[in-house]
């Protein structure tokens, strides 16, 4: 099965394992107790606003349970040339720290961790956030 629509190969020229001690870290930290940040709409939503600009319209968001900040959105206008996938990205990078990863779990359905790691910085110990963006 080909992985791409111009894939001839059908497979890669190497495993992932070059990333493991990054992607182990992250975990390490995401799993510590207080890990996740809070008042997610003091941190967090200022810059969200801000990065919507007019493309989006920021209608809903709410603090979960488990500590996932939900945020939704709507596209403001013209949908023409808009790639939902990068523009999500890029609206969840205005609150992207030393550590960012984004994964789309569904259409217009993004789930985010960001965070500070062990060392990333002299003055902030290790916090972070969960962040679901939902594009309606």
């Amino acid at each position: 099965m080909r992985r791409w629509d111009t894939d001839e190969r059908q497979t890669g020229i190497a495993d992932g394992s070059a990333m493991d001690p990054e992607i182990r870290q992250l975990l390490e930290c995401m799993n510590r107790d207080g890990w996740v940040t809070e008042d997610p709409e003091v941190h967090l939503l200022p810059h969200l606003r801000r990065a919507c600009g007019s493309e989006w319209l920021l209608t809903g968001q709410r603090l979960l349970p488990d500590g996932v900040y939900e945020v939704t959105v709507s596209l403001a206008g013209d949908q023409e040339g808009v790639r939902i996938h990068r523009d999500a990205i890029r609206l969840l990078s205005a609150v992207a720290e030393s550590a960012f990863f984004v994964r789309q779990r569904g259409p217009g359905l993004f789930d985010c961790v960001t965070g500070v790691l062990d060392g990333d910085s002299p003055e902030f110990k290790s916090h972070g956030h969960l962040i679901r963006l939902i594009v309606k």
